[in-house]
């Protein structure tokens, strides 16, 4: 009995998948690739190309000079259409060959620490709807010292993480930078109930162009960049985050910058109270 793809068996869609993503991003694929990345044999790596042209016959054609599956032009994913991040982490890993890290770079940001202790004590407030105690450092007032929170969700900025938690002392939601706990203990208080986060559950649309102010060449440059449709780009993001999205994309009107590349459309105000 010949080698059978079993589709109902998550093994064998990932390796149909990996085989897609090799053609797609790479341009080829061969039995090899298959056998190597997941240790099957030979006859089980054909059987799996044969199940995935039975799927996407136009997809690929075998190179008999290269003795490999090359790439029709206009290849369409049938199992996922990945993006960069996918592409990118194809090309690092290389496949089943050598990888190539020296063909990518990241900028390596400063670690923004958060103490392993704060975050599983915050993690199990959340849990368990409690109110707990936080020492807290404070770039605003430039004070430290003890407060009461009731945490209930957890939001990143681009940059570093943030809980999002009532405080008792101010009887306001808030952000508090993981970083800045410095020690976290159990609270005597009671959250009792307490009143919904308005900006936590408000979802609003930032939309933005290119700067009126840039030429005609840097405006299609930014509308291609974004993907803007007819000239704008639509970002859905929580109130409770529309600050940070604003100062991720240069558009906090309150931030000052040399030169302005993106511009909000209409009126999007914020009414996030910015961290602590």
């Amino acid at each position: 009995m010949g080698n059978k793809t079993n589709t109902d068996n998550w093994g064998a869609r990932e390796r149909l998948l990996y085989l897609e993503r090799l053609a797609y991003w790479r341009g080829w694929v061969r039995r090899g690739d298959l056998s190597e990345k997941f240790g099957i044999s030979i006859p089980q790596a054909s059987a799996d190309i044969a199940e995935y042209l039975k799927r996407n016959a136009p997809a690929l054609r075998y190179d008999l000079s290269q003795k490999r599956y090359v790439a029709n032009p206009g290849m369409t994913p049938v199992f996922e259409r990945g993006g960069l991040d996918e592409a990118v982490q194809l090309l690092v890993s290389g496949g089943a060959e050598a990888a190539h890290v020296d063909r990518v770079a990241r900028i390596d940001l400063p670690h923004r620490h958060a103490a392993p202790e704060v975050v599983r004590d915050l993690v199990r407030a959340v849990f368990a709807v409690a109110a707990i105690d936080l020492y807290y450092y404070s770039m605003n007032s430039g004070t430290e010292g003890w407060r009461t929170v009731s945490p209930h969700a957890f939001a990143h900025d681009g940059y570093r993480w943030h809980v999002r938690a009532w405080c008792h002392d101010d009887a306001v939601y808030k952000d508090f930078v993981l970083g800045r706990i410095a020690r976290v203990r159990a609270s005597g208080r009671n959250p009792d109930s307490l009143p919904p986060d308005a900006e936590w559950l408000e979802f609003v649309d930032v939309r933005f162009r290119a700067h009126r102010g840039l030429s005609a060449v840097q405006r299609e440059a930014l509308e291609r960049d974004f993907a803007m449709k007819e000239g704008v780009a639509v970002v859905r993001v929580r109130k409770a985050m529309l600050l940070y999205t604003l100062v991720y994309l240069g558009l906090d009107t309150s931030a000052t910058a040399p030169v302005r590349r993106l511009e909000l459309v209409g009126k999007t105000k914020s009414s996030v109270r910015r961290q602590k």
